[in-house]
């Protein structure tokens, strides 16, 4: 190969790695999300995430929706008085980020159409106030 053809070839190569290694990361990030196997016959489940705010401003998480379920809306489980409680909650402001974990803030899902498939994932459309929809597909797994 001469020399030209060599130059050209690496140029090539070094411009993609540059280009690969220099992507911005989204502006949100949804981190390891999961549902929750529930044994047969139960008709809800609970979804859980990180999602990261890679921005300089507040971004907020106005609601969440699906098509395999009757329902999905956003909780938190807390203790009030010495008994467990959940609590609906309108919208969440995502300053770094915000956590979805079991006993605290999760996404409740009623009315599962079809018994979930452990090591399936299933959609939820994240809705951010001021952007579009977000669909992330949750994987089903055994809580840990």
């Amino acid at each position: 190969m001469n020399y030209f053809l060599r130059f050209l070839l690496l140029s090539i190569v070094t411009l993609g790695l540059l280009a690969a290694c220099s992507q911005p990361k989204s502006d949100i990030e949804v981190v390891d999300p999961w549902l929750r196997l529930m044994p047969e016959g139960v008709g809800s489940t609970a979804g859980f995430m990180t999602i990261k705010n890679n921005t300089d401003a507040p971004i907020v998480l106005e609601d969440v929706s699906l098509d395999w379920a009757n329902h999905a809306m956003m909780h938190e489980s807390k203790v009030v008085d010495g008994m467990a409680k959940m609590e609906h909650l309108d919208e969440l402001v995502i300053d770094d980020e915000l956590v979805f974990q079991p006993g605290a803030k999760h996404i409740m899902i009623m009315g599962v159409k079809e018994p979930l498939v452990e090591g399936q994932s299933y959609n939820i459309r994240l809705h951010f106030k001021d952007r579009e929809p977000i669909e992330v597909a949750f994987k089903v797994r055994q809580a840990r």
